[in-house]
């Protein structure tokens, strides 16, 4: 769809050829704009919507996660990445901006700046040397989402926003 900015993704994917020829796009959903998208560009993969082991398994073959999507409610698919072990690229908002450390656990452009979010891939392909950290670390923030913690988390942020109220 128009609103996940895939114009903007496709623009780093040929930058990304640019240092590696043969790396591979591969659009794992479905849209309004997927024929247009499969007439325009015959050498990408469209695999169509996947879920559950299927979905994982894209996850699991890839090496980055561009994700320019500019009207997210949470982006579980960020989560999803991380939890993959890829390397990401998000715009600063919804659940990116609250689980990316840019440049630790994946990269981070002001949200709707195309210039600053393509500055930003240009950093992350001359970072290429510290993907299995970055990776490993993304990996990492994701384990500490539990339920358990995130529930234990807005828990702790009540009492403190409480405790402020009645100091």
């Amino acid at each position: 769809a128009p609103e996940k900015n895939l114009n903007l993704m496709i623009e780093c994917y040929h930058r990304l050829r640019e240092v590696n020829p043969t790396a591979k796009f591969v659009f794992v959903g479905d849209g309004p704009d997927r024929a247009r998208l499969e007439r325009e560009h015959p050498n990408f993969i469209f695999v169509g919507k996947r879920t559950g082991t299927s979905l994982a398994e894209y996850y699991a073959s890839a090496d980055l996660f561009v994700f320019a999507s500019v009207t997210e409610t949470y982006g579980n698919v960020a989560m999803e990445a991380m939890a993959s072990g890829l390397v990401v690229l998000c715009y600063d908002y919804a659940a990116a901006r609250e689980h990316i450390v840019d440049g630790v656990n994946g990269f981070l452009a002001p949200l709707r700046k195309e210039k600053e979010f393509r500055a930003r891939f240009e950093e992350l392909l001359l970072r290429r040397r510290e993907w299995p950290q970055i990776s490993a670390a993304a990996r990492a923030t994701t384990e500490k989402l539990s339920w358990e913690n995130v529930v234990a988390k807005y828990e702790q942020t009540l009492l403190e926003l409480g405790a402020k109220k009645n100091a």
